[in-house]
């Protein structure tokens, strides 16, 4: 299930990725009243660890602070690119979480 599909804008890849409203209630449970951490999988297989902030305000906002500019990076995402984000939940083994890029443009091969 996609809990968020969000295209990038120049703050989201050169600080902070501000989730979606609505996201607070999909991500796993953390015993700190402030943060989340949030373990998801790339579609190479890669694990990254991102550490989710609860900005407090009239909606409480949902921001990616740690290992999120880290991931920037090595997938090397700009401004228009699109992320998404899924929760399989399995009965034995609980949430499992997929991060997915999907490029602002597509590189496209000259025909024959």
């Amino acid at each position: 299930m996609a809990l968020f599909f969000k295209v990038l804008t120049k703050l989201d890849v050169e600080r902070t990725l501000s989730l979606p409203d609505g996201c607070l209630q999909a991500l796993p449970d953390s015993q700190s009243s402030h943060g989340k951490e949030l373990q998801v999988m790339d579609d190479v297989g890669i694990l990254w660890n991102f550490r989710c902030v609860i900005r407090s305000g009239v909606v409480p906002k949902l921001n990616i602070v740690s290992g999120w500019i880290q991931f920037v990076r090595v997938k090397q995402l700009s401004s228009g690119d699109r992320v998404v984000l899924y929760r399989d939940d399995d009965s034995l083994t609980g949430a499992r979480y997929k991060i997915e890029v999907l490029r602002s443009h597509e590189s496209s091969k000259p025909g024959i």
